[in-house]
């Protein structure tokens, strides 16, 4: 594996991360640190690999590097911003569910996560019951500071 870049959760990477894929990272390290800091690995980076899990060339993978990869799937690098969020916010509950035994986000009033969804311009955290619309992604603690 051939690791392209690493960057903090709501940093900026070095160059060669497509806009919409650092955009998407920042949003979902957003409501990550906003809501569970302390449930996160120690040291915890975004990472962007040339090539898949097995090695094989597939694509840029993304991940959480910490020292070494702790996990990372192939994406798609030109999908719609939107599309990006979700797939991030999607990449990293399903770690954090099915690792860290973590349900995140936690949705107000339920037993059950929020679902990441989204729509032609927008990424959302919904209710998976209700399918109410909560908050954008990136937004989940409230605004960024200034």
């Amino acid at each position: 594996m051939t690791i392209l870049s690493t960057w903090s959760p709501v940093g900026t990477p070095a160059g060669g991360v497509p806009a919409g894929l650092a955009d998407a990272c920042l949003r979902v390290g957003r409501d990550l640190l906003g809501t569970i800091p302390e449930r996160l690995p120690a040291g915890f980076r975004w990472m962007l690999a040339e090539e898949g899990p097995d090695g094989l060339p597939a694509g840029p993978a993304l991940g959480w590097w910490a020292g070494e990869p702790l996990f990372w799937r192939g994406v798609d690098v030109t999908l719609p911003d939107a599309r990006l969020a979700l797939f991030v916010a999607d990449l990293v509950q399903d770690h954090l569910t099915g690792y860290a035994f973590v349900q995140w986000p936690e949705c107000p009033g339920h037993t059950h996560p929020l679902e990441p969804v989204a729509d032609a311009g927008e990424a959302w955290w919904r209710c998976p019951a209700s399918h109410r619309k909560l908050s954008p992604i990136g937004l989940l603690a409230g605004p960024a500071p200034a």
